[in-house]
């Protein structure tokens, strides 16, 4: 058992409200919207979720897929959310928390949008949501997220929530269908990162309500 699995809480909250969206783990019955959402917006996801998009070739293949994501999950390995849209309970995207490192400890962010960029105000809520469960309930002390130059209006998305570009690794990943290989810019936020944001905001909403 990892280090960071034992410095978790014993139980946490699995769902998570917004004001607009809920977030939550994958269950059983999630496939077709799971499958749906991965075939209408492939031209988008690949080559960062060519992986996924491989493995979810029939509506067997997303059953598998969401049992295996709720195995990770009760094993703390990943903590893949989906995400609905409330009250009309679309189901609109995806966001994780994956490879997690217990020596730092630290967590990549991944994730995926329907309709994009017209969801792009619903990426930023449910993105918010996250870095409050990863620094505020997992106790990490980093977040990251790598992207493609094809994948590019992910890290302007998360730029503008707070993190920082930190660099440009060339020729450093290999999409699942090609021999192609690309350039991986990497974004950071760490929790002084994130406790200053969070510090900003408590000053701006107390400045307004003066």
């Amino acid at each position: 058992m990892s280090i960071l699995h034992e410095s978790l809480p014993d139980s946490f909250e699995e769902r998570i409200e917004t004001e607009h969206l809920i977030l939550r783990p994958y269950q059983e019955g999630d496939e077709s919207d799971f499958m749906r959402l991965l075939q209408e917006n492939a031209a988008i996801l690949n080559p960062a979720f060519g992986g996924r998009l491989a493995r979810v070739r029939a509506l067997d293949d997303a059953r598998t897929q969401v049992k295996q994501l709720r195995t990770e999950w009760d094993n703390r390995k990943v903590f893949d959310f989906g995400v609905w849209m409330k009250p009309s309970k679309e189901y609109i995207g995806d966001i994780a928390l994956k490879n997690l490192d217990h020596r730092i400890p630290k967590a990549e962010l991944g994730l995926y949008f329907t309709s994009w960029p017209d969801t792009r105000e619903q990426a930023i809520e449910a993105l918010q949501a996250i870095l409050k469960f990863a620094f505020d309930t997992l106790a990490l002390n980093k977040v990251y997220m790598r992207c493609t130059a094809s994948n590019l209006c992910f890290g302007e998305l998360v730029e503008d929530i707070g993190f920082l570009k930190e660099g440009v690794m060339r020729s450093d990943y290999k999409g699942a269908d090609s021999d192609e290989l690309l350039d991986l810019i990497y974004y950071g936020m760490t929790r002084q990162d994130y406790e200053h944001m969070q510090q900003h905001e408590e000053e701006t909403n107390s400045t307004a309500m003066a």
